[in-house]
């Protein structure tokens, strides 16, 4: 049985019925027994009345705070009077100050009002809402509330093209759900960005925690109708359309809604494609920067996340990117991984994937020497190196490459250089150049270095 299963007319207790219900459920109370009989068993006379199931669920899945936002929607018939709703969050991750109930439509605003809200003392995992109905018919109503346990993460795999000019990319993201409950034909949405919590929800849903939301209501409500309910079929035909991901963007984050609606067991992944973009141009590029890579040249494939790339609609999240080439035939290599940071819009993504005997580069310091020395009483306090350096580029490759090299210096120095030789920060030099097939470039460059006393 699932959690709105219908009790027995036996059953005379508020708590779940062991072995069948075990997390958070709804449970209409039908009659006219006093408010007192909350804290104590229900009277035989009162009925207990199985809810319909679920006219749609919704899940917001903020991943950088362990948070989800969820909202339930079903359609309840009210008596006129008094009418109770049980909630309880029992084996649940479910954050018991978050819970709110609100009537959804003219209609049922008029009529419904939650006159009270009890605790019942046998336990400390259940609510129940004592709503007045002024005008008795069936009216659909909203349970919305904040759990924590359900996360998502993103895989993108990249298949290169056999010259490695061009890559198919595909993004899929993973919904992973350990809160205690299960949520059916929910619709999923997915927010890229960092929020902040005063308290951790995961703290609040455990028994004896108290404290509220970090998050002020207003700007929840925002993010709540940024997307109106989808459906996976489309209205003019009634046919399934394929499943993709519907972005949005909202000042510094960007929701991720899931076409159609998608079933979240609990303690279960479900696997779901975002996107698909065939031909995104990118580059190989041999590079020679030590503080990215380490001291050797290696090979790194870059691709820029904008629209010249088929890219840059929103920020990529957070997310473990795989890349492969085509060898042909059918056949398949392994390129290389990365774990990625988010990727702002119009951000460059470089892939290390080592050495490669096809290019390579050569350097050996051709000359050294001191001048400049300066002395006092007898101690060397100033003095100046000047180094050079000869680098030697090789393309073995079937076609041109492109490298870039840099260079950094310590201390007070000067760089000469009769090469295209640029800066990149306060003590890096670096130079980017095409080198044609089955060729080689040799740079040369000086480094002078002051020391001590002869520094500037």
């Amino acid at each position: 049985m699932n959690r709105y299963d219908q009790y027995p007319a036996t059953n005379n207790q508020f708590g779940a019925i062991p072995g069948q219900l075990g997390i958070g459920y709804w449970l209409l109370v039908i009659g006219c027994a006093a408010v007192a009989l909350i804290s104590s068993p229900l009277a035989a006379k009162e009925e207990l009345v199985t809810l319909p199931e679920r006219e749609s669920v919704q899940l917001t899945i903020y991943n950088s705070e362990d948070l989800t936002l969820v909202r339930e929607r079903r359609q309840l018939t009210f008596k006129e009077g008094d009418n109770r709703i049980q909630f309880s969050w029992a084996n649940t991750l479910i954050d018991p100050t978050s819970v709110e109930f609100q009537p959804v439509g003219k209609d049922a605003q008029d009529a419904l009002e939650v006159s009270d809200t009890s605790y019942p003392a046998e336990s400390h995992q259940m609510l129940i809402w004592t709503v007045t109905c002024a005008k008795p018919a069936g009216y659909t109503v909203e349970i919305s509330y904040f759990t924590s346990g359900i996360s998502w993460s993103a895989e993108y795999t990249g298949l290169l093209s056999n010259d490695e000019s061009s890559m198919d990319i595909s993004s899929y993201v993973t919904i992973h759900n350990r809160s205690g409950e299960e949520y059916e034909n929910a619709q999923v949405r997915l927010v890229v960005g960092v929020i902040h919590l005063v308290e951790r929800i995961i703290d609040l849903a455990q028994p004896g925690q108290g404290g509220g939301r970090g998050m002020p209501q207003d700007k929840w409500r925002e993010l709540e109708d940024m997307a109106e309910d989808e459906t996976n079929e489309d209205p003019a035909d009634g046919m399934a359309r394929p499943k993709e991901i519907q972005k949005a963007g909202l000042s510094e984050y960007y929701i991720y809604t899931v076409e159609g609606k998608e079933t979240v067991p609990n303690q279960w992944s479900k696997r779901l494609k975002s996107f698909t973009v065939a031909g995104v141009p990118m580059k190989t590029v041999y590079r020679l920067e030590p503080a990215k890579f380490g001291p050797h040249f290696t090979k790194v494939l870059e691709f820029v996340n904008d629209e010249d790339h088929k890219l840059g609609k929103e920020p990529l999240p957070d997310g473990i990117i795989r890349l492969y080439r085509d060898a042909g035939e059918g056949r398949l290599s392994y390129m290389g991984v990365l774990n990625s940071k988010y990727i702002p819009k119009g951000d460059e993504v470089k892939i290390n994937v080592g050495p490669d005997a096809e290019c390579t580069l050569q350097q050996k310091r051709t000359s050294f020497r001191k001048k400049d020395l300066s002395f006092r009483d007898g101690w060397l306090v100033g003095w100046t190196h000047v180094e050079e350096f000869e680098l030697k580029v090789r393309n073995f490759r079937g076609r041109d490459v492109e490298v870039e090299i840099h260079r950094g210096m310590m201390g007070d120095w000067d760089f000469d250089s009769e090469d295209d030789w640029e800066k990149h920060d306060a003590s890096t030099r670096k130079i980017h150049f095409t080198l044609k097939v089955n060729s080689e470039r040799t740079l040369k460059l000086t480094v002078t270095t002051r020391n001590g006393t002869n520094t500037k």
